[in-house]
């Protein structure tokens, strides 16, 4: 009779304990993993983004300085520019808008027009300014400037600081040679072979850009 209870004894209450325990253990570490895998690849998600996007503002700063055009233009009082490529003092004239840092203006060719029934220009106006912490591309429709023209802005690089240009002067012996202003004093009229921008980013760091300008056709009167 006793050898018939103990074999037809079920789990006790301190087993099935240990048992629902160990389940836990496993089950939390199973759903851990999980959770390490779903955020591993929305990182790596948010990481492509962000490369797409700095690729991106790359090819368009390179082709806006591959296609630059020597065509002066003028101001909103009718005024030229102080040169048809210019950069930090080239500002100078111009009044300052609150929030904002003028780095680099100048014209560039080859905007296409998709739409044929208004024809326009294939010239445009370009302007990178710093926007409080957002490196910005600035265009407008016509080339020379009037009040309330409208214009357009778009974000390249955000949450960026301490951003420098330099601008190619020549080379000597000592190598290149930089400058923070353009046009610079004694150099001629043309654009610089070269620009460097340095600047910090949120995610990346400092970092150090350096863009080669393209061969100038010639001079495009207004």
């Amino acid at each position: 009779m006793s050898a018939r209870r103990i074999s037809q004894r079920g789990v006790t209450l301190p087993e099935l304990l240990v048992a629902l325990l160990i389940f836990a253990m496993i089950s939390s570490v199973g759903v851990y993993a999980l959770r390490l895998g779903i955020d591993g690849r929305e990182q790596l998600l948010t990481t492509d983004e962000r490369l797409r996007e700095w690729q991106l503002a790359r090819l368009i700063i390179r082709q806006d300085l591959a296609q630059v055009a020597m065509r002066p233009v003028r101001d909103e009082f009718g005024a030229f520019q102080a040169g048809p490529f210019i950069g930090g003092f080239g500002f100078s004239g111009r009044t300052p808008i609150s929030g904002e840092t003028p780095l680099l203006a100048f014209v560039r060719g080859g905007w296409s027009n998709i739409d044929a029934t208004t024809p326009r220009s294939t010239l445009q106006y370009v302007e990178y300014v710093l926007v409080e912490d957002d490196f910005v591309r600035r265009t407008r429709t016509y080339l020379d400037d009037a009040r309330d023209q409208p214009a357009r802005d778009r974000v390249l690089f955000e949450n960026v600081g301490e951003v420098k240009l330099e601008f190619l002067l020549g080379e000597t012996t000592r190598g290149l040679e930089w400058g923070e202003n353009w046009p610079a004093t004694g150099a001629p009229s043309a654009p610089p072979r070269a620009i460097r921008i340095n600047f910090t980013s949120e995610h990346y760091g400092p970092v150090e850009q350096l863009f080669w300008i393209g061969d100038i056709t010639g001079v495009i009167q207004s």
